[in-house]
C-alpha cells in the first residue's frame, strides 16, 4: 500500500472514539454500557465508510495477509461467518483489517526520517490494539474463565454462542501487532496479552472438551506462539498471567492440566525460577487490572511460602526438581553478584532450597555436591602453578555471602548447618588468614559460630577435638598449603592466589577459635567450649604420659618407629594453652563461668583428688605425675585468674585442705608456687599486697602481648629480669611464659626474636623438659609456616648451647627432631636441620656411637641424592663439626675411617661447590692434625721448681751482682 493509504488509515483512526479509563464502579456500569453501545455504531460507520468490503470479504483478505498452511486448513473446516446484528464481531473484523493495513505499511523499527511515526499516532495505534482486544479475544473467551473478576464484568454478550474460527483468527492477528515492540511503550499490552493467553487457552479448552475440534498443526501453532511470549515479549507477564488463570476455581480437568504442564514448562526453563520470584513479588496484591479492588498486601513471608510450596511440589519429577535446585543456586548467585533489586528476594530462594532439601535424600545429595564444588577451588585447585589466581576479590565475596545467605539468614529457613562441618577447618583457616576490617571475615565469623552453636554438647565436643588435634575425616576440607589470601595495596580488596612451592602456610584451624569466639556475643558456646578444651587438656597429657612410659626409646631404626614416636611424644599442647590462655581474658567467659561455677570446681576437685591419690599409690610414675602437674598448673593458674575477679571465695574454700596436702606433697617449685599464691586469695585476704605482687607480671605480660615490637622487647626483658629475681607469680606462671613467647617468636622484627630467644635461654633454667619439648614440638609441626619452624629451631639450639654437655639428658628429643627436618623435603627447612644437627654434634660427640650410624646415612643420603646445595653444604658441615669435637681418637676409631673417605671423596670430586670443598679440607685438616698429635705427641716439658739459695755452693764471687731471674 503506499503512504497515502497509511495517511488516509491513520486519518480514521484519528476519527474513531475509544474507550475511556475502565476502572467505573457498578452504579455506573449500565452508563457505560450505553456509551459503550453508542461508541461501537459511531467507529462502524466510520470505517464502513472507508472500507465499504462486507466482512466475509475483509476475513479471505486478513486470511490471505498470513499465508499460513495451518490457519487457512483450519478455516477451511471451520468457515468464519459474522453477523451484521452482532456490532462487537462486525467491530472486531474491520478493526484487524485497518490495523493490519497499518503495521503491513509502516516500519516501526526504522529511523528513516520518512519512515517516521508520530508519538501521537503510535498512541492511537496503542488504544486501538487494546480496543480490538477487548471485543476479539476479551468478550469470545470460554464460559470457564468468567470466574475470575478480571474477565466477568466485562462479559457485554454473556451467554451468547461463541465465534471460535473467528476467535484462531483474532489470536493470530493480535499476535502480529504483539511483536511491534514501540507498541509495548508504559506496559501498555498487559491487558491485550492477559486476553491473548486466555483466548489461547479458552480454544484449546474448547478443542479438548470436544466443543471446537482443532487440528494438531494447529496445536502446535498455538503453543508456540505462547513459547514467543515467553522468550520475546515478557517472562514476567505470560507467567503472571498464567497463575492468574490458575486460579480459577471450577475449572475443568483438562484446563488444569494444560495450566499445569505450561506452568511447569516454563519454571524449568531457563530463568524459570527468576521470573517466578519477580512474577509474584511484583504482584503481592491479586490481579485485578482495571479494577477498583482493594485487597491487603500479601507479606514476604507469604510470598515466599507461596513461591517454595509451587517449587517444592512432591509431584515432580526428579530431574525437575534437580532443575529447580540449579535454578536456585543460580539465582541466589546473580542476586548477591549483581546487588539487583531482586536482592530482598533472597528469602524466596532460601525457603524454597530448604524445602527441596527436606523432600528426600537426592536432593540433599546434590545441594552437598555444589556446596563442595563451591570450596573445591580452595582446597583442591586444579592447577598450582606459583602466582595462578584462584578467585578474585569479587568471586571470594561471592562464595562467602553465599554462604552466609544459605546458612546464617535469619529471616527465613536456612540449610541445615550440619552441610559445613566438613568445611569447618576451611573456614576458620580462612578466617584466620584473612585480614581485619573486611566484611567477609565478619561473616565467616558468622557462619562458623552458627555451625558451632547448632551443634549438642557431644557433637561440638568430637569438633573441638578434631580441629585441635587435625584428625579429620575423609571428607573434611582444608585449605590448600598453597593457596593465599593477600589483600592489595589500598586495603580494599582481596585476591586468593597460588604461591611458590617453598611457601607453607601455618593451617592449624584451631589458631582461630578464641579469636573468633570473642569476636562473637555466644558467650554460651564460648564456655562450652572453654570447658572442652580444659577436659581435653587433661586427657592429653595423661594419654600423653602413658605413651612417653611406653615409648622411651633410646634410638628409632625405621620411618615407622620415628612417626609412632613423635605423635605419643608431642601432642598438641601449645594450641591448647594458647585458647585457653586468650579465653580466660574474656570477661563475658568469666561471667558464664561463675554462673556455672559448680563444673568448673567439680573439674579441679577431681584432678587435684587423682593427683593425690597417685602420689599416694605410686609416687615413683614420674612420667603420670609430671602430666597431672601441668593440668594442675594450668586449672590453678586460671583460678586464681577467677578469684581476682570475683568476691566470692566461699565457693572455692573446701579446696585449701587439698591444696596444702599437694604443696607438701609435690616436689615440684612450679605448683608450690601457685600454691603459695591462691591460699591467700581463697581465704579472702585478696588486698593491696597481692595485687602489687602480680602486677609486675601482668605488667610485663601485657607489654608482651601488644602489637608494637618495641614494646614486646620491653615486656620480655621484665619477665627476664622477674625470672632472675624468681618472682613466685611468675615462676607459677611458666607455662603461660612459653606460650607468649612462641607467639611472640612468630614476629619478623630481628630484635624481638632476639630476646624472644633470651626469654627461652631463661625459662631453660626453671623448666629444662617443658621448654625443650614444646620447640621441638612446634618444629616439628608441619602445618606451621617454614620461617617459624625455622627459627624455632634457632631459639632451640640456642637453648641446647645454654644447657651445654647437661643437654645430654634430652639429647633423644633434640637429636630425633633435628634427624627428622634432616628428611624434610623442603630444601631450606633440611638445610636448617643439617645445620642445627652440625653444632649439635660437636657439644654431644662424646654419645655419637649412639647415633653415629643413622647420621652417616641421613648425611650420604643427602650428598648422593639431594640437589639444594646448601643443604649439602650443611651436611658436609656436620662431619667436620663432628670431627672438631672429638678429644680421644681411640674412642672414635671405628667411625673415623667413613668419615675419612666421605670428605676425601667431596675434597677430590667436588667440582660444583666451593664452599663444599672448604668444609671437606677444613674436616680433614682436623682429622690430620689430631692424627699427628695422637701418632706423634710433642715432648713434654718437665716443670723443676727451683728455691735459690738452698743447698748451693758459694760462688767465689759471692758479693757478684746476681742476674733478675736468678733473683726471683
Amino acid at each position: 500500500m503506499e503512504s497515502v493509504n497509511v495517511a488516509k488509515y491513520l486519518l480514521v483512526l484519528e476519527s474513531l472514539k475509544f474507550t475511556e479509563d475502565e476502572g467505573c464502579d457498578d452504579k455506573s456500569k449500565k452508563i457505560e454500557d450505553s456509551k459503550d453501545e453508542q461508541r461501537l455504531k459511531h467507529n462502524i460507520a466510520i470505517l464502513q465508510k472507508f472500507m465499504p468490503e462486507n466482512t466475509t470479504a475483509l476475513i479471505e483478505k486478513t486470511v490471505s495477509t498470513f499465508n499460513t498452511s495451518w490457519l487457512e486448513s483450519e478455516l477451511h473446516l471451520h468457515s468464519i461467518s459474522v453477523g451484521e446484528d452482532d456490532k462487537e464481531l462486525v467491530y472486531a473484523v474491520y478493526m484487524q483489517r485497518m490495523l493490519l493495513e497499518i503495521v503491513n505499511n509502516v516500519n516501526f523499527n526504522s529511523e528513516a526520517k520518512e519512515d517516521l511515526i508520530s508519538t501521537r499516532h503510535i498512541s492511537l495505534c496503542i488504544e486501538a490494539v487494546q480496543d480490538l482486544a477487548k471485543y476479539a479475544l476479551h468478550r469470545q473467551l470460554h464460559a470457564t474463565f468468567y470466574e475470575i473478576s478480571v474477565f466477568t464484568n466485562e462479559r457485554a454478550t454473556y451467554g451468547a454462542p461463541l465465534n471460535y474460527p473467528l476467535l484462531l483468527l483474532s489470536i493470530q492477528v493480535i499476535e502480529h501487532l504483539l511483536k511491534i515492540r514501540q507498541l509495548h511503550m508504559a506496559n501498555a499490552m498487559e491487558i491485550v496479552m492477559r486476553d491473548y493467553i486466555a483466548a489461547i487457552f479458552s480454544i484449546r479448552l474448547a478443542s479438548a472438551t470436544q466443543e471446537f475440534s482443532l487440528q494438531e498443526e494447529t496445536l502446535k501453532a498455538l503453543q508456540n506462539k505462547l513459547n514467543y511470549i515467553w522468550l520475546y515479549v515478557s517472562k514476567v507477564e505470560f507467567l503472571r498471567n498464567i497463575m492468574l488463570l490458575k486460579g480459577l476455581r471450577r475449572a475443568p480437568a483438562d484446563l488444569q492440566k494444560q495450566l499445569h504442564h505450561e506452568l511447569l514448562q516454563k519454571l524449568l526453563s531457563k530463568d524459570g525460577f527468576t521470573t517466578l520470584v519477580a512474577t509474584l513479588h511484583t504482584a503481592q496484591s491479586t490481579y485485578a487490572s482495571g479494577t477498583s479492588t482493594n485487597r491487603p498486601m500479601l507479606s514476604d513471608k507469604q510470598v515466599f511460602e507461596i513461591i517454595a510450596n509451587i517449587v517444592a511440589f512432591r509431584g515432580h519429577t526428579q530431574r525437575a526438581q534437580n532443575t529447580l535446585i540449579r535454578q536456585i543456586f543460580q539465582f541466589l548467585n546473580t542476586c548477591l553478584l549483581n546487588e539487583s533489586a531482586m536482592i530482598d528476594c533472597m528469602g524466596a530462594g532460601l525457603l524454597s532450597l530448604r524445602r527441596l532439601y527436606d523432600l528426600n535424600e537426592l536432593n540433599k545429595l546434590q545441594i552437598r555436591d555444589i556446596i563442595a564444588n563451591n570450596f573445591s577451588k580452595l582446597s583442591q585447585p586444579a592447577d598450582v602453578l606459583s602466582g595462578l589466581i584462584v578467585l578474585e576479590h569479587k568471586e571470594l565475596s561471592l562464595l562467602i555471602a553465599l554462604t552466609y545467605q544459605l546458612f546464617c539468614s535469619s529471616t527465613v529457613e536456612c540449610l541445615p548447618t550440619e552441610l559445613l562441618i566438613p568445611y569447618l577447618p576451611l573456614l576458620l583457616q580462612m578466617y584466620h588468614h584473612m585480614p581485619e576490617g573486611f566484611l567477609q571475615k565478619k561473616q565467616l565469623a558468622s557462619i562458623v559460630t552458627r555451625c558451632l552453636h547448632n551443634c549438642t554438647l557431644d557433637e561440638l565436643q568430637q569438633i573441638v577435638v578434631k580441629l585441635y588435634k587435625q584428625r579429620f575425616d575423609d571428607n573434611w576440607q582444608q585449605l590448600h598449603p598453597r593457596v593465599i589470601i593477600y589483600p592489595n595495596v589500598e586495603q580494599t580488596q582481596l585476591t586468593v592466589k597460588i604461591a611458590g612451592v617453598e611457601t607453607k602456610q601455618d593451617l592449624s584451624a584451631s589458631l582461630a577459635v578464641p579469636e573468633l569466639l570473642m569476636s562473637s556475643n555466644h558467650n554460651i558456646l564460648t564456655y562450652r567450649v572453654f570447658m572442652i578444651l580444659l577436659q581435653e587438656m587433661s586427657n592429653i597429657l595423661d594419654d600423653d604420659a602413658i605413651s612417653q612410659h611406653e615409648a622411651q626409646i633410646e634410638l628409632l631404626q625405621t620411618e615407622d618407629e620415628l612417626i609412632t614416636f613423635l605423635n605419643s611424644k608431642y601432642p598438641v599442647k601449645v594450641e591448647i594453652l594458647l585458647s585457653l590462655n586468650t579465653l580466660i581474658s574474656h570477661q563475658p567467659l568469666k561471667s558464664q563461668i561463675f554462673e556455672n561455677i559448680t563444673d568448673f570446681l567439680r573439674f579441679l576437685r577431681t584432678l587435684l583428688q587423682k593427683r593425690l591419690n597417685t602420689h599416694n599409690v605410686s609416687s615413683g610414675n614420674g612420667q603420670q605425675t609430671e602430666s597431672m602437674d601441668q593440668t594442675l598448673l594450668i586449672l590453678l593458674t586460671l583460678t586464681q585468674e577467677l578469684l581476682e575477679q570475683s568476691q566470692m571465695p566461699e565457693a572455692y574454700r573446701d579446696l585449701i585442705p587439698a591444696l596444702q596436702k599437694l604443696q607438701i606433697q609435690t616436689p615440684n617449685q612450679l605448683i608450690k608456687s601457685r600454691v603459695k599464691c591462691l591460699l591467700p586469695l581463697l581465704n579472702g585476704e585478696f588486698k593491696a599486697s597481692a595485687a602489687q605482687q602480680s602486677s609486675a607480671f601482668n605488667t610485663a605480660r601485657a607489654l608482651v602481648e601488644s602489637a608494637e615490637s618495641h614494646l614486646q622487647v620491653y615486656g620480655i626483658q621484665m619477665l627476664l629480669e622477674l625470672l632472675r629475681q624468681r618472682d613466685s607469680v611468675t615462676l607459677a606462671n611458666t607455662h603461660l611464659l612459653i606460650a607468649l613467647a612462641l607467639s611472640t617468636l612468630k614476629n619478623r622484627e630481628s630484635y624481638t626474636f632476639l630476646n624472644c630467644v633470651r626469654l627461652f635461654v631463661g625459662l631453660v633454667h626453671v623448666m629444662e623438659t617443658e621448654v625443650l619439648e614444646t620447640l621441638a614440638d612446634e618444629y616439628l609441626n608441619e602445618q606451621a609456616t617454614v620461617d617459624y619452624r625455622l627459627v624455632v629451631g634457632e631459639a632451640m639450639l640456642k637453648v641446647a648451647q645454654e644447657l651445654g654437655p647437661l643437654c645430654y639428658k634430652y639429647k633423644d628429643t633434640l637429636l630425633n627432631c633435628f634427624m627428622h627436618g634432616a628428611r624434610s623435603p623442603l630444601n631450606e627447612f633440611r638445610m636448617s636441620s643439617f645445620s642445627n644437627l652440625a653444632q649439635l654434634a660437636r657439644t654431644l660427640c662424646y654419645q655419637v656411637q649412639h647415633f653415629f650410624q643413622e647420621l652417616l646415612n641421613l648425611i650420604d643420603c643427602e650428598l648422593s641424592t639431594g640437589k639444594y646445595l646448601p643443604a649439602k653444604r650443611a651436611a658436609t658441615l656436620v662431619l667436620s663439626e663432628l670431627l672438631e669435637g672429638i678429644d680421644n681418637l681411640l674412642d672414635f676409631e671405628e667411625m673415623l675411617l667413613p668419615i675419612y673417605r666421605v670428605l676425601k671423596i667431596i675434597e677430590a670430586d667436588e667440582t660444583t661447590d666451593v664452599k663444599m670443598r672448604q668444609h671437606a679440607a677444613n674436616g680433614l685438616r682436623t682429622l690430620a692434625a689430631k692424627c699427628k698429635k695422637f701418632l706423634f705427641p710433642a715432648a713434654q716439658m718437665q716443670k723443676e721448681i727451683r728455691i735459690f739459695g738452698i743447698n748451693e755452693p758459694e760462688t767465689k764471687s759471692g758479693n757478684a751482682k746476681r742476674h733478675i731471674l736468678e733473683l726471683n
